[in-house]
This record gives structure tokens, sequence and C-alpha cells, in this order.
């Protein structure tokens, strides 16, 4: 093939995938309430009714509010709602709990869920993690955490409808934001970018930046803040209150 014609193929293939990434952050940001669960449904369908990860979720849940366990969903089922739908495997909560409260959520929780092998149990006592499956075999990650901003985590939490008959209460766009943040992974930093165009204009950075500086440098990962700005400004090159240049810094 000529050389120029192949140069003006992938050139115009090019275009076609910046378009259609255009359309995709377009309808990601004007993204409807109904759409999204017509999405929702589409990609988490099962065949017998109430035995989706979700209904799994909403029955640990009612579980939990019971025993006044305070928690909220964080990770892919948070997700769903703050960024893009796309497949998820598992459901992650935290959980606030204080010190010495730990057997009576543990109670809670093995009477609801499995745990996922034997060495799960010591992961418990040592690491305040209860890794468990639920009634249709979900894995079930639980993070029981006891610090400050974890409580303040359940506490600005919210209550999202995902067509199940109860709504699910998840944690703020905010708080999903730092906690991906947080953990770093690259299927971390792909979710922070459809966070960012799905729920970005309307975050709290400020909020996010001062939860962040103190828990990143606990991790000695304080490189991950100037990363997360730019990720928000290549989005917004006109900026957004509360989010500064990293180049401000330096």
């Amino acid at each position: 093939m000529d050389i120029e014609l192949l140069k003006e193929a992938i050139e115009l293939k090019k275009r076609g995938f910046e378009r259609a990434n255009k359309l995709r952050r377009r309808d990601l940001k004007e993204r409807t309430h109904e759409r999204w669960l017509h999405g929702l449904n589409g990609l988490f369908m099962v065949r017998e009714p109430g035995t989706s990860l979700f209904d799994d979720a909403a029955s640990l849940q009612q579980a939990l509010d019971e025993e006044n366990v305070p928690f909220c969903f964080i990770g892919g089922v948070a997700l769903q709602h703050w960024g893009e739908v796309r497949q998820t495997a598992d459901i992650d909560l935290n959980i606030h709990c204080e010190l010495g409260q730990e057997e009576d959520v543990l109670k809670v929780l093995l009477s609801h869920l499995a745990y996922r092998d034997e060495e799960a149990r010591r992961d418990f006592e040592t690491h305040r993690v209860f890794f468990g499956r639920s009634s249709h075999n979900y894995e079930v990650d639980i993070f029981i955490g006891f610090t400050p901003f974890e409580k303040r985590i359940t506490n600005r939490a919210i209550t999202q409808d995902y067509g199940l008959g109860i709504p699910l209460r998840i944690c703020s766009a905010e708080d999903l934001t730092i906690t991906k943040t947080v953990a770093g992974r690259p299927r971390d930093w792909g979710d922070l970018v459809s966070i960012i165009q799905r729920s970005g204009e309307s975050m709290n950075w400020p909020l996010v930046f001062e939860e962040l500086e103190p828990l990143l440098a606990l991790y000695a990962e304080e490189q991950r803040l100037p990363r997360l700005q730019k990720m928000v400004l290549d989005e917004y090159p006109d900026g957004l209150p509360g989010v500064e240049s990293p180049d401000s810094h330096e």
C-alpha cells in the first residue's frame, strides 16, 4: 500500500478514536439516572432475579443497618455511580468500628457472610480486614477502620438508587477519589479518569486535597497529589475551584 495512503488511513482512524472519546466523555457528563440504570442492568444482568452483586450488597446493607453498624460501599459499587459503568466482581465496604468493638462487628458479618478461606480468619485479627463471600458467591472485602478519616467517610456517605427497591449507601465522590488515589493501582488511576470526567465539576476539591495530603504522607506517596491535580486540569483546562496547577508549588 502507498505510504501516504497508509498515513491518511491512520490519521482518519486517529480522528475517529478522538471523536468517539469525545462523545463518550460528553455522554458520561450528561448521563441521566434512567440511562445509567439501563447500562447497569445490561452489564450486570443475571439469569435469576435477586442474585446480582447489587442484590447481595443490599442484603448485607440491611444486616448492618439492623445492628446500627456505620458503613458505606466504596470501590466498584460506588464507582458505577460516580464514574463510568464497568464490570466489577466484588463488593467493597468501609466500616467504622471503635477499637475493642471488633468482635461485635464480626458477629454481624458472619451471620451474613462466609470467610473466603481459612487465612481470612487471621486477616481479620491481624489486619482488621474481612475477606468474605456473599450468599451468591461474590467476593466481599470489608475494611474495618477506626481513624477519624474513616469515620468521616461514613458520615459523608449518600444513598443512591440502584434499581433494587432499596437505595445503597455509597461513599461520596470525594472519598472515592481519595481512596482510589491512596490505593494507586493502575486500575485506580483509570477509574479516576472517569470519576473526574463524570463528577469533577461538582466535587469539593479543597476537601479532597485536604484529606489526601496527610494520608499520602503516611504512605510516603506524596507524588500522587500533583499527578491527580494534573489529571483534573487536563480534563478542565480552564480550571476548577480549589484545583491548583502542580507547577505552582515548585
